[in-house]
């Protein structure tokens, strides 16, 4: 049997499985056909990172936008405004040293030869901290946790992940401050006969608001912007 035959069709076989990077330069596209997939977000009080991820096909294509041509995109907060920079074809990035309640974030795509997307907006929900209950807690007993300030209209949701439980995602409606994960609700991986596992858990509060995308762009486009805090503790049987 053709062994170099074989060794080909699994190469591209692979090539499939893994859905290869397609791009495509913007002088080809019009700004009707790119889907701009923008996220501001906010780790601490200290910085907003935006990120702009333009493609062609949608906002799930795998076919991104190299900007070229006299083409080019910025972003502002506040007052400052910058020109993003490229992080990897396709995808763009500014970063802001505030990340306060309602600042404005604005993008603004400048086509030289097709119409510009210059008001792609949303404003910042607001910063909050994070308080785990306790450093250790059993699975067999609840967990308390709480943020402040609460009380926003903005989406709230909590992810709990370690190598010892399954991931756990909670939406908590009415950002009411607290949550209380109850008794035996995280379960932990591995089977019956192994002993009961111990591990820290990672957990990741979201505060999600939506912005608004320029009319110019394709449908698909979307704003997300989040506050996002992170905490950790010990899960025991």
């Amino acid at each position: 049997m053709n062994t170099r035959w074989l060794t080909t069709i699994a190469v591209v076989g692979l090539g499939v499985l893994s859905g290869c990077k397609e791009t495509v330069d913007s002088q080809n596209v019009k700004t009707a056909g790119i889907a701009a997939i923008l996220f501001a977000t906010a780790e601490s009080d200290q910085e907003t990172r935006l990120t702009a991820t333009l493609k062609v096909g949608g906002d799930e294509s795998n076919t991104y936008v190299d900007l070229s041509g006299g083409d080019s995109i910025f972003a502002s907060a506040g007052d400052k405004r910058v020109q993003m920079q490229t992080q990897e074809t396709g995808v763009y990035e500014a970063k802001f040293n505030t990340a306060a309640e309602g600042t404005e974030l604005l993008v603004d795509l400048q086509r030289a030869n097709d119409d510009d997307a210059p008001s792609s907006r949303g404003t910042l929900p607001a910063p909050f901290d994070l308080t785990i209950g306790a450093s250790a807690v059993s699975r067999a007993a609840d967990l308390n946790i709480t943020w402040t300030p609460s009380g926003s209209n903005d989406d709230v949701r909590l992810e709990l992940n370690s190598p010892c439980t399954f991931l756990e995602t909670i939406d908590v409606p009415g950002d009411s401050g607290t949550h209380t994960i109850q008794a035996n609700t995280l379960q932990a991986t591995g089977s019956a006969d192994q002993p009961p596992p111990t591990c820290d858990v990672t957990v990741t509060m979201t505060r999600t608001r939506r912005g608004t995308t320029d009319i110019a762009f394709d449908s698909e486009s979307s704003f997300v912007l989040q506050q996002i805090r992170v905490g950790k503790f010990t899960s025991t049987p």
